[in-house]
């Protein structure tokens, strides 16, 4: 018996050896300062932007938000949103964890919150954004835009 094993591993260690050389010329890519993982690292500031609805012609433009964010890979953010029409506004808060945002959206002397939950891409050669998240709400569910700088 210990003969068969001595030969089993004398046998892994010929399989593997092509391995272990070839695992060398594997090298990954060095990261930049400003990225981890790929990903770009956010750091506490502020941002602003418009938020629109999408239909067959392009964005219709419904508003603009602004806000505060902290964190990097993950963090919170908080923020006011007005609409052009009307006097309506309200505030936004929630979380983010690389390129998901999830969050409440309260409206300015309306009781209960509406949840969302979108993605965010961050152009950090102009240092804007953009997102699309899904809003529920007690009835539906619509989906909104946004596009600023941070």
């Amino acid at each position: 018996m210990k003969k068969l094993l001595v030969v089993i591993g004398i046998c892994i260690l010929v399989v593997a050896m092509p391995l272990t050389t070839a695992a060398p010329m594997l090298k990954s890519k060095p990261l930049n300062a400003m990225t981890r993982h790929g990903q770009t690292l956010m750091t506490n500031g502020t941002f602003e932007g418009e938020f629109a609805e999408k239909n067959e012609t392009g964005y219709i433009p419904l508003g603009t938000m602004e806000g505060t964010f902290s964190g990097e890979t993950w963090g919170t953010f908080t923020g006011v949103w007005n609409l052009y029409e009307g006097n309506t506004s309200g505030t936004i808060e929630g979380w983010y964890f690389s390129h998901i945002f999830i969050g409440q959206l309260n409206t300015t002397g309306v009781e209960g919150s509406n949840w969302f939950i979108g993605l965010y891409r961050v152009n950090t050669t102009d240092n804007s954004f953009v997102a699309g998240a899904l809003v529920f709400g007690e009835d539906n569910y619509v989906i909104r835009y946004a596009m600023g700088t941070i």
